[in-house]
């Protein structure tokens, strides 16, 4: 690569729709004290996934697999926006849209992670070891983020309700992972 075509692809980076993940933020449905955009969380379910396939001593190769794609699990949204899980189940045929809009932001603005991005799905669509440390990592940033949240003072209804629905969640994903790793 010379030093035009480095120039060119680093102009490319700094302009990169990747930006907007600072911008996009998380939550939509709870009154907060504090944000969260995209980037934060998907830097947080990065770093617990990999703290969990350390923990149940995964390869190398499956430990750096969960790594990039609980980074990029969320990507997506830095063009459609967060749509809360509760919202994405809720209306019918909503969740089938959002993936749409999902495909077409990885087709428009992050090709070059399209491979990574259909794998994540085929992990979350099999249920097996890489797509349920995702979602456990995915549960344990949202729970962070709403202990927080109740730490700062915050006594929303609202909160507190998805604080008892994530929790219930998480244990629901850990009873998965248990069967998974019989």
């Amino acid at each position: 690569m010379n030093d035009n075509e480095m120039s060119k692809f680093i102009n490319e980076i700094i302009n990169d729709k990747l930006a907007s993940m600072n911008s996009v933020h998380r939550q939509s449905t709870i009154t907060t004290i504090k944000s969260e955009n995209i980037a934060q969380h998907s830097f947080f379910v990065a770093y617990y996934a990999l703290k969990i396939a350390k923990v149940l001593d995964l390869s190398r190769e499956i430990q750096g697999e969960i790594t990039i794609e609980a980074l990029i699990h969320d990507i997506a949204e830095s063009s459609s926006s967060d749509v809360p899980s509760n919202v994405k189940y809720q209306v019918p045929g909503l969740k089938q849209m959002l993936d749409k809009a999902e495909d077409f932001a990885i087709n428009k603005y992050f090709p070059e992670i399209q491979s990574e991005f259909d794998h994540l799905r085929e992990h979350e669509a099999n249920g097996d070891i890489v797509g349920t440390v995702i979602k456990l990592a995915d549960i344990i940033a949202l729970i962070q983020f709403l202990q927080t949240e109740r730490s700062l003072g915050n006594q929303d209804a609202t909160l507190i309700k998805a604080l008892n629905q994530t929790y219930d969640n998480l244990k629901r994903h850990l009873n998965k992972l248990s069967e998974i790793i019989k």
